[in-house]
């Protein structure tokens, strides 16, 4: 679905958006109040631009709407691969991406991130992954690395690495196995208004995606570590 589509599900009150080079930001009406939108459309790749054009909503809704909710919509190839854009040090610029969403939160906004379409590597870490919580619709994508590169960057045959994919969730791409390691919140279907209704009652005061990765069964190690780690301070 594009991001007009998927909105007039999210919004059936209503919603208006512009859409400039790829970047989407406008306000969508619920029964709970006025909701921001801020996102990326058509597969687009986050770089140095759109990095700067996305900080620049998050500093205009902190600063003309105090404690309003934030819905970022998530469709991204994943960071730009551009010598510009790496000489700029792009991995500085998602950073400061990343740190606004905190600081959102920090103030009183609720930060909530729906994956519509892809998200993929550096951009789905600097617009999506760090929200304060993720979901996805059905048939969207998600995907840290994809196996290939995997492959690449660890020499192992990409057989190999996929035949691990099966057991291993949080090794996995995909939203079945996002889900299962408690990167997802849940998958929103059916009634996307509602499911946007329950996601603005969600308390975002701690991270529990570790927690829930184990209670799912796809990330048994990381919450017993960080309590252990925690208990020994």
């Amino acid at each position: 679905m594009t991001v007009n589509e998927v909105l007039n599900k999210v919004f059936p009150l209503g919603s208006k958006v512009e859409i400039e080079n790829n970047i989407v930001s406008g306000e969508g009406r619920t029964a709970a109040g006025i909701v921001q939108i801020i996102g990326t459309c058509n597969n687009t790749v986050i770089g140095v631009d759109e990095i700067l054009a996305l900080s620049v909503k998050f500093l205009e809704v902190m600063r003309e709407n105090p404690g309003r909710p934030v819905l970022m919509m998530v469709d991204n190839n994943g960071q730009k691969m551009a010598l510009n854009d790496e000489l700029l040090g792009l991995n500085q610029y998602i950073a400061h991406l990343v740190k606004l969403q905190d600081m959102a939160r920090r103030n009183s906004h609720k930060v909530i991130a729906l994956v519509y379409g892809n998200s993929i590597a550096g951009g789905f870490i600097a617009f999506g992954l760090c929200a304060g919580d993720t979901y996805a619709l059905e048939g969207s994508n998600t995907s840290v690395m994809a196996l290939p590169a995997v492959a690449r960057v660890t020499k192992l045959p990409l057989e190999y690495l996929e035949e691990l994919s099966k057991t291993v969730a949080v090794f996995a791409p995909g939203v079945k196995n996002f889900y299962l390691a408690g990167g997802l919140q849940s998958v929103w279907c059916d009634d996307l208004n509602q499911c946007l209704e329950n996601a603005l009652k969600e308390d975002q005061c701690s991270d529990m995606r570790s927690r829930i990765g184990m209670e799912r069964g796809g990330r048994s190690a990381a919450w017993n570590m960080t309590q252990k780690i925690l208990d020994e301070q």
